[in-house]
């Protein structure tokens, strides 16, 4: 014995995020249960996480590209190409690529925040 302690699901959710969670209960061999559990426990919490940062970051970018930021330039510097046409797309499309584009900003807060908010709203860890 090495003297290393093995997590349970709910403490690696609780210290990692959800997404972490689901992960390691993917390794276990219970036919998902412990996946079933752990979306049971956290996953009104991650929606009422993710959801708001997605519409905050929607937004942001809205009104970026409204106000005449060069989303199209700023997405070929991050890699992700853009074609001459993407200048007569509307403001909601521009804005829409710029949030996806945004999604790994957005997935650390919403890993750490997930179990907080779980918390707030009263879904305990211990909670089936």
């Amino acid at each position: 014995k090495l003297g290393l302690l093995k997590k349970t699901v709910e403490e690696t959710t609780e210290q990692y995020g959800l997404e972490a969670g689901l992960f390691q209960s993917m390794k276990k061999n219970d036919a998902g249960q412990s996946a079933k559990d752990l979306l049971a426990k956290y996953g009104v919490a991650y929606l009422a996480t993710s959801i708001p940062l997605a519409l905050v970051s929607f937004a942001i970018c809205f009104v970026l590209v409204d106000s005449g930021v060069d989303i199209a330039g700023l997405l070929k510097n991050i890699g992700i190409e853009v074609s001459d046409s993407s200048e007569k797309v509307g403001t909601f499309a521009l804005a829409y690529a710029a949030h996806k584009a945004a999604s790994p900003i957005r997935f650390p807060p919403t890993v750490l925040l997930t179990p907080v908010v779980a918390k707030l709203i009263g879904k305990e860890p211990n909670e089936a």
